[in-house]
C-alpha cells in the first residue's frame, strides 16, 4: 500500500506547480496522514499544497481550514461507471466542512459529503463532488457572503424535509453554479425548501443544470439560462430566465424567450445510464441545441468546456487497474482525465 500510494503522489505531481507540495492521506498505513483533518491541520501542510485522499470504506471526519488548499478526491459512483479506478470506494465525509476566512483561492474536488459544506471565503472552488444529504438539519453547500464562489459539475441530492441543496445568503457576488445536478427530494412543490435559494442582491451566472425542486431566486443579477427544471415551483424577482425547460409551467410567462413549458422529461434524457450517465440529453430531443446561442441545455454542455464530468473523476491522472499476484508479478494501468 506504501509503494502504491507513492505512485498516486508521483502521477499527481505531474499536473500540480512545482513550488507546492502534494501530500497524501489514507486511512490505511503508508499515507502522510490518516484524517483530512490532520492533514490540514499540519503546520507542515502550507497555502498553496494540494492534498490528495484515498477512498475508503470507512467516512472520514469533518474539518476545517483557513488556508489556501487544493482537496481531491478519487470521485464517486465508481463501482457503477467502471475502469475510471481501481478502488471503487469514494471519500466519504461524515460531518461539517468549513473552509474558512482565509481559505481563498481553496479548491475542492472528488469528495462524497454526507453532511453540509460551509463556504466563508474568496475565489473558492467546489468542483466535481457529490452531496448525499440525508439530515433534516444539513445544507448541501451553504455560502456565506464572499465572491467569486464556482460551483461546477457536482452531484447533489438532499432528501431530508428541511434546508436547500445549496444556500446563497445575501452578499455573494460573481457566484457560478454551472453544470450541476440538483436534487431535492424531502417534500413536495409547496415545501419552503428545495434545491436552489438565492437570498438578497446576488450576481453571477446559473446555467445548464439539471435540477429537481423549488428553485427561488430574490436576486435581479443572475443570469438563468440553459437549465432542465424536471419539477417543482420557479420563484424569482427581477430575473429573467432565458431558454430554460420546464415539466410544468415554470417557465410560461416567458415563452418569447427560448423557454419551453409543459415538457415530457422522457423526452429530454437517454433512456439509460449509471446514477449520473443517465441525464445526457437525448440527440433531437427538447434540450439539444436549444439553449441560448445554439447550446445544449443540461448539465453535460461542453460549450464552454466544463461540462458534467461522470463519476466526478478528477483531472489527474488515475490507476484504474492494479493487479499484484505478487511482488514479482505487478501490472499497474493509469490513465489521465479532462
Amino acid at each position: 500500500m506504501r509503494k502504491l500510494m507513492t505512485m498516486i503522489a508521483l502521477l499527481a505531481l505531474c499536473s500540480v506547480q512545482t513550488y507546492a507540495k502534494t501530500w497524501t492521506v489514507d486511512q490505511r498505513p503508508g499515507a502522510n496522514f490518516q484524517t483530512i483533518a490532520a492533514a490540514v491541520a499540519s503546520s507542515s501542510v502550507l497555502a498553496g499544497d494540494t492534498i490528495l485522499v484515498s477512498g475508503s470504506s470507512i467516512a472520514y471526519a469533518g474539518f476545517s481550514f483557513n488556508k489556501k488548499l487544493t482537496i481531491i478526491g478519487p470521485g464517486y459512483f465508481l463501482g457503477e461507471n467502471t475502469n475510471l479506478q481501481a478502488d471503487t470506494n469514494s471519500v466519504k465525509i461524515s460531518s461539517q466542512v468549513t473552509i474558512q476566512s482565509g481559505a481563498q483561492g481553496s479548491i475542492v474536488m472528488g469528495l462524497h459529503f454526507l453532511n453540509s459544506l460551509y463556504v466563508d471565503a474568496d475565489n473558492v472552488q467546489i468542483i466535481r463532488n457529490r452531496f448525499q444529504i440525508t439530515s433534516t438539519y444539513d445544507y448541501g453547500i451553504y455560502l456565506y457572503a464572499q465572491d467569486s464562489t464556482i460551483i461546477r459539475q457536482n452531484y447533489l441530492t438532499q432528501t431530508a424535509s428541511w434546508y436547500h441543496c445549496i444556500t446563497i445568503a445575501s452578499g455573494n457576488t460573481q457566484t457560478m453554479i454551472q453544470n450541476n445536478f440538483l436534487e431535492y427530494t424531502g417534500g413536495d412543490s409547496n415545501s419552503s425548501y428545495g434545491a436552489l435559494s438565492v437570498q438578497g442582491t446576488i450576481s453571477g451566472d446559473i446555467s445548464n443544470n439539471v435540477i429537481y425542486g423549488n428553485v427561488t431566486l430574490s436576486a435581479g443579477g443572475f443570469y438563468f439560462n440553459n437549465n432542465i427544471l424536471r419539477y417543482g415551483k420557479f420563484n424569482s424577482t427581477g430575473i429573467t430566465p432565458h431558454n430554460n425547460i420546464g415539466s410544468s409551467s415554470q417557465f410560461s410567462f416567458w415563452p418569447a424567450l427560448g423557454n419551453q413549458s409543459g415538457v415530457n422529461m422522457t423526452s429530454v434524457f437517454v433512456s439509460s445510464g449509471t446514477s449520473d450517465t443517465k441525464w445526457q440529453i437525448a440527440t433531437e430531443g427538447p434540450a439539444d441545441n436549444n439553449g441560448s446561442g445554439g447550446v445544449d441545455c443540461g448539465m453535460y454542455d461542453n460549450s464552454a468546456g466544463t461540462a458534467y464530468i461522470p463519476s466526478g473523476i478528477p483531472p489527474i491522472p488515475s490507476i484504474y487497474q492494479f493487479d499484484a499476484s505478487d511482488l514479482n508479478n505487478v501490472t499497474v494501468k493509469v490513465k489521465s482525465h479532462n
